[in-house]
């Protein structure tokens, strides 16, 4: 039993979350697509002819994560936030494990909803994915925002995690195995740390959320073609990209935002957040959702 009076802290956090998401107008929807994979994703109870905006999020993460966005894109946006392929409740029966399985899995479900023209935010992997979904959908992914997501990562940001980190890989820092690691990958997501995080917090998110899928959650990782020696090059994109960051990035080290914006060119911008590491979403809540919505609502 976690937490504390008999309460687990990640089951409430979760709870609070789906409470907020119907608040706001968005119901859980379970897909089933034609390429093996059956995706959960929040949409609109009944959509209001605004923009259709994709949020996809990090790594051991679930689409509740961006429980701190929805106020404000729901606003000016009708939201799809999916869980992407074995993250949450999403599953598949395909052995495919690349970011390319997860855009593709993510533009079939758009169209599964009737949508085929939307913008897209993805925060580290869910940037991954969404650079994908550009590259290789560009008649449906209208602009790209990339929140501290380095698809330009190379071998040597791996090794300077797991330095930082005192782990054996980078499997270690996403898929920790003991309440400490747990510890260790949310320390990495602020530059300054909530007062008060007590242990049980952790134990109950590594039984909850980091426990679930562990075996193909460790192949998305082995099958990820991004930031490898051998990787080909990385294609640049049609799409106007807005690149976020974090300026304290252990992770990925913001000179990736900077090198990345030089890849893309001129259609390419970045806006860094002071005083944040890797998840300015949560840490500076107000100043990233201003930063997104004010590039998204442009015309």
């Amino acid at each position: 039993m976690g937490g504390c009076l008999g309460c687990n802290a990640a089951t409430f956090a979760m709870a609070r979350a789906t409470n907020f998401f119907h608040w706001y107008g968005l119901e859980s929807r379970v897909v089933k697509l034609d390429n093996g994979a059956t995706i959960r994703c929040w949409a609109p109870k009944k959509t209001r002819k605004n923009p259709p905006l994709v949020l996809l999020h990090a790594f051991g993460l679930y689409g509740l994560s961006w429980i701190f966005q929805v106020p404000s894109f729901s606003k000016s946006f009708d939201l799809y936030i999916p869980d992407l392929v074995f993250f949450g409740d999403s599953t598949s029966s395909s052995a495919e494990r690349s970011e390319f399985y997860q855009a593709e899995c993510v533009v079939e479900l758009l169209e599964k909803f009737g949508v085929n023209k939307f913008d897209v935010v993805g925060t580290s992997y869910g940037g991954f994915v969404a650079y994908r979904m550009a590259h290789m959908f560009p008649e449906v992914v209208r602009r790209v925002v990339l929140s501290n997501s380095a698809p330009n990562k190379d071998p040597a940001s791996d090794r300077r995690l797991v330095e930082y980190c005192g782990v054996r890989s980078v499997a270690d820092v996403l898929m920790p195995s003991n309440w400490r690691d747990a510890r260790t990958a949310f320390e990495l997501c602020f530059y300054k740390l909530p007062r008060i995080m007590p242990d049980f917090v952790f134990k109950d998110y590594l039984e909850a959320v980091y426990k679930k899928n562990t075996k193909e959650k460790l192949e998305l990782l082995q099958g990820l073609v991004l930031g490898k020696a051998d990787s080909p090059e990385l294609p640049t994109l049609s799409q106007d990209v807005l690149i976020v960051w974090g300026d304290h990035d252990k992770v990925f080290d913001v000179e990736y935002a900077y090198k990345l914006k030089k890849h893309l060119g001129e259609q390419a911008e970045v806006a860094v957040i002071k005083n944040t590491a890797h998840a300015p979403q949560f840490e500076r809540v107000s100043e990233y959702n201003k930063i997104v919505v004010s590039y998204l609502k442009r015309p």
